[in-house]
C-alpha cells in the first residue's frame, strides 16, 4: 500500500500529524471502503461537547474534535486520531483521549484506533490492551487483521470473522477455468444437508495456503456412491437425519468428522443470503480410492 512512500521522512520534524493523515491514513480508510458519502461514511473534524467537564458549580461547554469517526448506515462505528510519529499511540495521554472520543454520549462506539504513521493501534473499550498493534511498515502482510476488525463487512456482520474464506469465490478471483476437476484426497465431512429432492449438499475446509470454506453439490443420484464412502457406522445415522427435517447432519468436532474423497469442479451458481456470498463445486467422483 505504501511501496512509494520513504519511510524515513517519519524522522523529519516537519512531517506532522496532516501529513499523517494525508499519506497514511487516507489510504487504508479507503482501501477498508470508506468513503466522505455513502453507507460506509468518513465524518471529519465533528465537534463534539465534553460531558465530564465540571468546573465548580458552573458547567463549561468544552468541544473536542476527533480527527475521523467511521459510520456504517448511519451508526458510529469507531473513531480513529491521527497522531505525529513521534507521539506515544500505546500507553499515553493520546489513548485516553481517543478513548474519550469512543465513549461520548454523541458517539458511543467500542472501537478506537491511533495512528502515528509507524505504528497503527487499534483498542476496544473493554480490553486494556490492544487489540491491534501493527507497523505500518508490515501493513500489507497483516491487512486481514485490520480488515477482520474494521471493515464495514465485518462491523455490520460480526459473525464473518469466524467464516473461512469461500474457495470457490477464491478461484473466481484467481480466474481458474470452470471445468478444471480439483482432486480433494480427503477432504473432512463438517456437514451434509438435502437442499431438496434432487440435491444434496457437503460443507468443508480445505488447505490451499490458508484455509478456505467448500461446499460440494451433488445430485440423488449420487447419494449411494457418498453413502458407501462413509464410515459404516455413520451410514444408518446419515440417511435417517437426511430423511427427515431439518435434513441435514452436523460433524462438529475433529472426532466427529469422517474423511471422503472427491473430485469436483466449480460451479456457475454465485449464491448469495444474509450471510455470505459462495461458490458452490459439482462433485464428479466419489472414492476413497482416488
Amino acid at each position: 500500500m505504501f511501496e512509494n512512500l520513504d519511510f524515513e521522512i517519519l524522522n523529519n520534524p516537519e512531517y506532522k500529524e496532516d501529513s499523517v493523515r494525508e499519506d497514511i491514513i487516507v489510504p487504508i480508510l479507503k482501501r477498508l471502503g470508506y468513503s466522505s458519502s455513502g453507507a460506509n461514511k468518513i465524518r471529519r473534524g465533528i465537534k463534539l461537547t465534553h460531558p465530564f467537564v465540571n468546573i465548580g458549580s458552573i458547567k463549561r461547554k468544552i468541544n473536542i474534535i476527533p480527527d475521523y469517526i467511521l459510520e456504517t448506515e448511519n451508526n458510529s462505528k469507531w473513531v480513529l486520531d491521527a497522531k505525529a510519529p513521534n507521539e506515544n499511540i500505546l500507553k499515553s495521554g493520546n489513548v485516553e483521549q481517543a478513548y474519550s472520543y469512543a465513549i461520548n454520549p454523541e458517539v458511543r462506539c467500542d472501537i478506537y484506533s491511533l495512528c502515528n504513521g509507524r505504528k497503527f493501534t487499534v483498542f476496544h473499550i473493554s480490553e486494556i490492551e490492544p487489540i491491534l498493534d501493527i507497523d505500518i511498515i508490515d501493513i500489507d502482510k497483516k491487512w486481514n487483521l485490520i480488515e477482520e476488525v474494521l471493515s464495514p463487512t465485518y462491523l455490520e456482520k460480526p459473525f464473518l470473522k469466524d467464516f473461512d474464506p469461500d474457495f470457490g469465490i477464491h478461484l473466481l478471483k484467481l480466474g481458474v477455468p470452470l471445468d478444471t476437476i480439483f482432486y480433494f484426497i480427503p477432504i473432512f465431512v463438517q456437514n451434509i444437508a438435502k437442499v431438496n429432492d434432487e440435491l444434496y449438499t457437503i460443507y468443508s475446509v480445505v488447505n490451499y495456503g490458508e484455509d478456505y470454506g467448500i461446499s460440494l453439490d451433488f445430485g440423488k443420484d449420487k447419494l449411494e456412491e457418498f453413502i458407501n464412502c462413509v464410515p459404516i457406522v455413520l451410514r444408518d445415522y446419515i440417511r435417517k437425519k437426511l430423511k427427515n427435517a431439518p435434513y441435514h447432519a452436523n460433524f462438529n468436532s475433529l472426532d466427529e468428522m469422517f474423511p471422503i474423497s472427491v473430485g469436483a469442479k466449480r460451479g456457475a451458481r454465485i449464491i448469495k443470503n444474509n450471510n455470505e456470498t459462495y461458490i458452490p463445486f459439482e462433485i464428479t467422483q466419489f472414492t476413497n480410492n482416488i
